[in-house]
């Protein structure tokens, strides 16, 4: 599961940094091909492409080192995705974004959640086997090589 999880963090974060760069250098482009929106502000495709280039950084940073980041990953991804992909959806239902604006946050809800599954299989597996030796088990082993 952590070799999916990490794999799906590398896809993620470039993806990310794919959007993030379009959104952030090239704003007038970016709302002209890329999505649906009503008419936002330069600024506004520019924010949302800042927020994507944190996440492409937030998602290769835990690729790198999984057990480090995993903690911080999981919460911040799923909070992130699920919660800017409910906004999306909240929109569309509101009549302000048109209904051909679904297909984006539907695909960001899913990967939300699919990054909390993988992400706490991993966290499990972490937990459950390979784990550093506790104080307890430190003090044990301690004691039985002085001949307690």
């Amino acid at each position: 599961m952590r070799r999916y999880l990490n794999i799906l963090l590398w896809f993620s974060g470039v993806v990310h940094l794919a959007f993030g760069v379009a959104g952030t250098v090239f704003p007038r482009w970016f709302y002209a091909t890329v999505p649906p929106w009503p008419p936002l502000h330069v600024g506004q495709i520019q924010i949302a492409g800042v927020f994507d280039l944190a996440l492409a950084v937030l998602f290769f940073a835990a690729a790198t080192d999984l057990d480090r980041y995993l903690p911080i990953v999981i919460p911040v991804g799923v909070v992130a995705e699920c919660g800017h992909a409910l906004v999306r959806i909240g929109h569309v239902m509101a009549g302000d974004n048109p209904r051909d604006d679904l297909l984006a946050p539907t695909l960001m809800l899913l990967f939300g959640l699919v990054l909390l599954g993988a992400g706490m299989a991993a966290w499990g597996q972490s937990r459950g086997g390979g784990r550093t030796p506790t104080t307890t088990t430190r003090r044990s082993v301690a004691r039985q090589r002085m001949g307690s």
